[in-house]
């Protein structure tokens, strides 16, 4: 592999646990009981929780397809 691999995953580690707070967010908001703290809380949190799947999925997209490049440019 070439040099440049490794900073890729450590490039989608550092965005990961950057964004890591957030989904935590987002999963106490899941969490919460509707009695508690009302139904519009845990719709935000279902909310966010498919933003957050979608940024992973993007992420992951953005990062492989800049893998590829990498590789056919080594070739």
């Amino acid at each position: 592999m070439s040099q440049q691999y490794p900073d890729t995953l450590t490039l989608k580690d550092e965005i990961v646990t950057a964004f890591r707070p957030i989904e935590q967010l987002f999963k106490i908001m899941d969490k919460s009981s509707p009695e508690s703290s009302g139904e519009l809380i845990r719709a935000y949190g279902e909310i966010g929780l498919e933003l957050c799947r979608n940024f992973r999925r993007r992420l992951d997209t953005i990062l492989n397809t800049q893998e590829q490049e990498m590789d056919d440019d080594c070739q």
